[in-house]
């Protein structure tokens, strides 16, 4: 049974070196879930929806739900979310926490399909701002029609996480002075991969940004290594050990290569 320090530490009885020290700041949030202050709890429960929103609302949609009645339906999960303190019971022990969520979801519409007679429930203010998660500045693009509803959730989930650290490198390359190093790595290296698509050569980039191929190898390089990075960074949000890491990245690379 493992037991959590102050944030950025944790203990575990009976676990190893690595496990103990891993960082924990997504499951801290979990935790927060269990408290008695609603603020806190709330604020915890719409940091998780405002991030797998849209894999839950992909899955939702592949069940035959149309647009308007997926948005509901997934409103309603995070809401009887929060009023059952389901993600409460997430426990890094039993394995990831995209799969405790994806059972949990299906437990959610098996019981929802049964209950005819269930009521949407919107809290005055809102719950997610539905309209700018449901947009495709990221957000609803649908997976290919061949996918079952279980490879569809997946599917968006890497998808989001890609959208998330890429987002994440553009900004504090921003910050950092070097938005050639994210225009060149997108470029050369993310567009082909996620669009199938010949990369540009050396010798084209460095003509197009005024540098040699020399300077555009070098900044790729610098600008993937940060990628690498911020993309261990993401998944340690909900991972709770270097192997889980491993296997997200893996399960990444899988689907990129598809």
């Amino acid at each position: 049974m493992a037991t959590r320090g102050p944030e950025g530490n944790s203990t575990a009885e009976g676990s190893n070196a690595g496990q103990a020290a891993f960082p924990r700041t997504h499951w801290s949030r979990l935790e927060a879930l269990q408290g008695d202050v609603s603020a806190a709890r709330r604020e915890a429960l719409e940091y998780l929806a405002q991030r797998y929103w849209r894999p839950v609302y992909v899955y939702v949609r592949r069940q035959r739900y149309n647009d308007e009645q997926a948005q509901d339906l997934v409103q309603e999960f995070f809401l009887r979310a929060l009023a059952r303190d389901l993600f409460a019971r997430a426990d890094p022990a039993r394995g990831r926490f995209r799969n405790f969520l994806l059972k949990s979801l299906q437990r959610f519409l098996a019981n929802a399909y049964r209950d005819a007679h269930a009521r949407i429930r919107h809290p005055a203010r809102g719950f997610v701002p539905i309209d700018e998660l449901a947009s495709e500045s990221g957000a609803a693009a649908l997976p290919p029609d061949t996918l079952t509803p279980d490879e569809a959730f997946h599917w968006k989930w890497l998808r989001e996480l890609v959208r998330r650290v890429l987002r994440t490198l553009e900004i504090e390359c921003q910050a950092t002075g070097k938005q050639t190093h994210f225009e060149l790595l997108h470029q050369r290296v993310i567009a082909p991969l996620l669009e199938g698509a010949e990369p540009p050569s050396l010798r084209d980039l460095a003509q197009r940004h005024g540098l040699s191929e020399k300077d555009v190898e070098n900044r790729v390089i610098t600008a993937r290594r940060a990628y690498q990075r911020l993309l261990r960074q993401e998944i340690r949000l909900y991972a709770t050990s270097d192997e889980e890491i491993a296997a997200e990245i893996q399960d990444l690379w899988r689907f990129m290569a598809e």
